[in-house]
């Protein structure tokens, strides 16, 4: 669940009137966890740490590096990283470590997401005699699956049609 900024600022603030954790949890019925690191945030970079973040962090395979060896060098938890470096969350740095164990500086690099974009039809502007062998194949097999394609939305735009009139039917005895 995300909280805002205001909400957060309440958190703390009655936390820092001298409730403890568990209390504090208690009156906004939250984590104490959420409670203590929503405090350590706010402590270690003021009202920017606590802010909810508009768009995705993006970390460079370099910046993911420089965590993790300032992390192991230093012997820090994962929390005190995350605060240093104002990461929102202390998971994603143990993700960056398991992959740097098992992948090295290549497991730091950020992977796209998402679906591949569609790729261009293969059909071309020149005329039918230009064209290759190879060419005129993969049109062809583009304009097959093309034709298959609206074969079956006609069918089942017919078969609802026929559908609503047996129910339009029905309805009216």
């Amino acid at each position: 669940m995300r909280y805002n900024l205001d909400f957060k600022l309440q958190v703390i603030a009655y936390y820092m009137q001298g409730h403890t954790g568990r209390a504090t949890a208690e009156e906004f019925n939250l984590d104490n966890k959420i409670v203590i690191k929503w405090v350590k945030q706010y402590q270690s970079g003021g009202i920017d740490a606590i802010k909810p973040k508009t768009s995705k962090a993006y970390y460079s395979r370099e910046f993911k590096h420089k965590v993790l060896t300032t992390m192991l060098s230093q012997g820090l938890s994962q929390l005190e990283v995350a605060l240093r470096y104002n990461i929102s969350s202390p998971a994603l740095i143990s993700h960056w470590h398991k992959a740097y164990r098992q992948q090295g500086m290549s497991g730091l690099t950020s992977k796209p997401k998402g679906r591949t974009a569609m790729s261009k039809p293969f059909i071309t502007d020149k005329p039918d005699e230009e064209k290759s062998l190879a060419e005129l194949k993969r049109e062809n097999e583009y304009l097959r699956a093309e034709n298959a394609y609206l074969k079956k939305l006609d069918a089942l735009l017919k078969q609802k049609r026929k559908q609503a009139l047996t129910k339009q039917g029905s309805s009216k005895s």
